[in-house]
């Protein structure tokens, strides 16, 4: 059974909305990861083999700090990815995100934080940096 869990805004333009995020399936997030991987090969970046070993999880940590060096398409295609994960939840049911749902930057921008923590276990370094109780800066789980 995926992994889930619910967001709850603490501050900002979206105080006090919750957001149900949902981990992909294996084969989505290894694909996922291999696509980080190969654009950072793109970018000149390289990963050595004992991180290699690691798996998804290990490549991506390793390779957190230079994400800026993917190339700008492919980048801001597999950011907007990470929000697949995320449906907005309301009082008794989650539905599908609607551009209306997130008025915030920083919002997206945990939430995104927050789907890379489920899936792969940590947040990616350049992430904002989470609180002492599991969530994000500015959010928490219920």
């Amino acid at each position: 059974m995926r992994k889930s869990v619910t967001i709850t805004i603490r501050e900002g333009r979206d105080k006090d909305k919750s957001f149900r995020i949902t981990e992909w399936p294996a084969d989505k997030a290894e694909k996922w990861a291999l696509r980080v991987l190969l654009g950072l090969g793109k970018g000149g970046v390289e990963i050595p083999p004992e991180v290699l070993q690691l798996g998804a999880a290990g490549i991506l940590y390793a390779a957190g700090s230079q994400l800026l060096k993917l190339p700008s398409r492919l980048a801001l295609k597999l950011a907007e990815e990470l929000m697949e994960c995320v449906e907005r939840a309301e009082e008794k049911t989650t539905r599908s995100l609607v551009p209306e749902d997130i008025e915030d930057i920083t919002t997206r921008l945990k939430l995104k934080a927050e789907v890379v923590k489920l899936t792969y276990g940590f947040f990616v370094p350049a992430a904002p940096q989470t609180s002492a109780q599991g969530g994000v800066s500015g959010a928490s789980s219920r």
